[in-house]
Order: C-alpha cells, then sequence, then structure tokens
C-alpha cells in the first residue's frame, strides 16, 4: 500500500469516527454515556493512526469530564467515596460484588460493619483506576 494511499484510509477512519461521535466538550452524562460507549468500542483494538488519534483526544475529553463532575472528595469516607463511584459508573451493589468476589462484603462495607481486605481494595482500585487508600481511611463518622 502506498503511503498516500495509507494515510488517506487512516483519515477516513478518523473521518468516520468524527461524524459518529464528534470530538468535543462532554457537557452532560448523556454525552459522557455516549463517549464511554466508543471508547469501550476501540479500546484494545488494532487501531489505525488516525483512530488511534482520535481515541487519544476522547480520552482526554472524558477525562476532563469526570473530573469536573464526578471527582471524589477527599473528605469522603471509603464507604461514601464507594457510593459516589458507583453512582458516576451506573453500577448496583451486585456489580461491586462481581468486582470483589462478595456481594454481602459489599453490603457489610456500605453498612460499615466490616472493613474490605487487601485484595478487594486492589480489585475495586484497579477497576476504578483511583488510589487504594481512597478505601482505606478511617472513618470519619
Amino acid at each position: 500500500m502506498t503511503p498516500t494511499r495509507k494515510a488517506r484510509q487512516e483519515r477516513d477512519a478518523y473521518m468516520a469516527l468524527i461524524q459518529e461521535l464528534p470530538l468535543k466538550k462532554i457537557r452532560n452524562d448523556r454525552e459522557h454515556t455516549k463517549a464511554i460507549a466508543m471508547v469501550s468500542r476501540l479500546m484494545g483494538r488494532d487501531l489505525d493512526t488516525g483512530s488511534a488519534d482520535y481515541l487519544d483526544t476522547l480520552l482526554i475529553l472524558v477525562n476532563q469530564y469526570e473530573d469536573e463532575h464526578h471527582a471524589i472528595d477527599e473528605n469522603m469516607t471509603p464507604q461514601q467515596a464507594l457510593r459516589a463511584l458507583m453512582e458516576a459508573n451506573h453500577l448496583k451493589q451486585a456489580d461491586i460484588g462481581r468486582i470483589i468476589g462478595s456481594e454481602s462484603g459489599v453490603s457489610m462495607f456500605l453498612k460499615g460493619a466490616r472493613e474490605l481486605s487487601k485484595a478487594q481494595i486492589l480489585k475495586l482500585s484497579t477497576h476504578f483506576n483511583v488510589d487504594p487508600r481512597l478505601f482505606m481511611r478511617s472513618r470519619t463518622e
């Protein structure tokens, strides 16, 4: 394939993505949900340069929206932080139970009846890409 033809194909792939979901500031949860769906669709695929550039820019826009609208307050208890993450990601207690391997453990944690194990904290922090200490702080209640 000639360099010109390859560049044209990459530009065409980029423009097709732009037409499907334009790269612009994300203004609400509906737009955020669409952007996350696009990120999920593109992640892990073998992308050409144009599509990879699109994904990189979309991730910046998603992170900016999440930082502005779904940031975790450093003064939250671990239970409040988990509830905020669940709400921001539209997850239920059963979903968190699947992540950490124990739905009853999630219930007891959210009620303040027990702490999470180190393994459960690692699974949550990896899943949500947050600092593990978010789930380890002592309760301030």
